[in-house]
């Protein structure tokens, strides 16, 4: 073979090479896509289930002096543990929103 079609052989070895990065690379981005995709709807959610929660917490509190003025303990109980149940699900949603935030993984 001569020197110039030794050159072209090489030439197109690399084409091909650089044709596979290429590709792994555009497969390594769409990925990264779609978890940044995936992160929004996910803060989106959360966002939405924290106003619900904090309303409902916001219910919950309005009732509170009125619970104590009864002087009624299992109504006491329940309402306490009705903010702890709330009050567990607003940190779950809290902390969904943080894992949401996180920066996707690098390539």
């Amino acid at each position: 073979m001569s020197t110039k079609q030794e050159q072209l052989k090489a030439i197109n070895l690399q084409k091909k090479e650089l044709a596979e990065q290429q590709k792994a690379l555009r497969e390594e981005l769409s990925s990264t896509k779609e978890q940044r995709k995936e992160s929004r709807e996910s803060k989106v959610l959360a966002r939405k289930n924290t106003k619900a929660i904090k309303a409902d917490l916001r219910v919950i509190s309005s009732s509170i002096l009125n619970v104590f003025k009864n002087n009624d303990v299992e109504e006491i109980e329940a309402l306490a543990d009705e903010v702890m149940e709330t009050s567990t699900k607003l940190v779950e949603s809290i902390r969904a929103f943080a894992e949401a935030s996180k920066e996707p993984e690098e390539f």
